[in-house]
């Protein structure tokens, strides 16, 4: 069985020198896509007398995997297909985070992906990750809610629109489309452009595709309540001014994903119009969700 992938934002990793350098060692492949730019990832190969050893340091290794390199430096010609390791590599013996390899060897630490920075929403805020019933969701794009809605009564904070999007046939990945809704005034350009960021940088991970979806859900602990056809996950993302909260129910012919952003700045602006010292109940509104389903 092929071993899980490290998220090298997140999970240790094992220190090890190879050809002289310092270098980020995990025996699970290291997902390309999230390589930090000016960094460099190789994968340790075996041979077919020896698979679990490290024989040769190759670009990716497609048989005989022995571990994955992460590395501040080139280790071997672009051009070159491998480099024989022989006894050039060496465990550490520690057991270090990116963070921490980055400030022993005094170098920038690379920002973490959105993707990463998702956390998995807890069971008491299930119902904020639903702006109508599930039924309806199966039918067509998110509607306008009701004001009994579960998000709660208003939507002044809620800008920009629902984006639905459909897998096409016979292929993987998800398309986009957007249903205005919320307050014009909110649809700002910094909005478009952050959202535009956030959900480039969500379809590396877990709105690659439908696979990808399924493999992010269900090895998480975001499963939430409310479903009618099926287990859903949820899943929040803070930035500067924005929340974010991610639905996802990865099967297929429906639409599976939501995924809605709350101005916080309009929020608390909102309070300030109602005296600022009391606490609102209401939960944030949508700023602007997305659905995504296949065929």
């Amino acid at each position: 069985m092929k071993p899980l992938q490290i998220n090298i934002y997140k999970d240790k990793m094992l220190g090890a020198r190879l050809f002289g350098a310092s270098v980020l060692y995990s025996a699970a492949p290291i997902p390309r896509e999230d390589v930090p730019q000016g960094w460099y990832c190789y994968d340790l190969r075996g041979t077919a007398r020896h698979p679990d050893e490290p024989h040769a340091l190759v670009d990716l290794a497609e048989e005989n995997h022995t571990g994955s390199i992460l590395s501040c430096l080139p280790l071997k010609k672009a051009r070159s297909q491998f480099r024989l390791v022989k006894d050039m590599f060496q465990m550490t013996g520690t057991n270090p985070s990116l963070a921490e390899f980055c400030a022993e060897e005094k170098i920038r630490c690379p920002e973490t992906p959105i993707r990463h920075q998702l956390c998995p929403a807890s069971p008491e805020d299930a119902g904020l990750f639903y702006a109508q019933t599930p039924e309806r969701d199966r039918k067509g794009p998110p509607p306008e809610p009701s004001a009994a809605g579960p998000v709660g009564k208003g939507r002044r904070n809620e800008a920009g629109g629902v984006f639905a999007a459909r897998r096409k046939r016979n292929r993987a990945e998800f398309l986009l489309t957007r249903w205005p809704r919320g307050p014009e005034e909110l649809n700002t350009q910094e909005f478009r452009n952050e959202l535009d960021k956030v959900v480039n940088d969500l379809r590396k991970g877990v709105l690659k595709d439908l696979p990808s979806m399924r493999r992010y859900c269900y090895g998480s602990k975001g499963a939430i309540a409310g479903g009618s056809c099926c287990q859903n996950y949820g899943f929040t993302l803070e930035t500067g001014r924005y929340l974010y909260r991610l639905r996802c129910n990865p099967i297929e012919g429906d639409y599976q994903c939501y995924l809605s952003c709350f101005d916080k700045q309009a929020q608390q602006m909102g309070l300030t119009e109602q005296g600022g010292a009391r606490r609102s109940k209401t939960p944030l509104s949508p700023h602007s969700p997305i659905a995504m389903s296949g065929m």
